[in-house]
């Protein structure tokens, strides 16, 4: 079965995403980029929180295009993922936990669920027509 090349491009952005996600929640503080003008946004680190998540959450779901009844679950393990970050800040790294920045992080992932349907929707469905065809004649055998 060949990959389309949008889900190619959604996996690799995924794990750089994913990475970012990481060298932004565990570098020290002082190696981070500064944030110029939007630190005179208040709680501007929750909207980041809010985007790393909501990020996150698209790019797997249209890397992996759950079905309708299994959308939620993709938000699961990124929610789950971003609670180790918050744990493992306050107990091994130079920065601190925090249960607001882990209810910002699931609130950006389960907001990624919808975002993500509505991007599919928007920009195109399951793939072509022909391949859909093909796996109803499949799953018919």
């Amino acid at each position: 079965m060949k990959k389309e090349k949008h889900t190619v491009i959604a996996m690799i952005l995924f794990f750089l995403w994913t990475a970012g996600i990481l060298y932004g929640s565990l570098a020290p503080g002082e190696d981070l980029p500064p944030m110029g003008w939007l630190a005179r946004i208040p709680h501007y680190d929750k909207l980041i929180h809010f985007g790393f998540y909501l990020g996150q959450v698209v790019l797997l779901s249209l890397w992996i295009r759950p079905a309708r009844q299994n959308r939620i679950w993709v938000a699961i393990p990124c929610i789950i993922f971003s609670g180790i970050i918050e744990l493992l800040q306050s107990e091994y790294f130079s920065r601190s936990g925090d249960w607001i920045d882990f209810a910002a992080n699931s609130f950006g992932a389960l907001l990624g669920v919808p975002l993500a349907v509505l991007i599919i929707k928007v920009f195109g469905g399951r793939g072509n027509s022909s391949e859909r065809e093909n796996t109803v004649e499949h799953n018919e055998l």
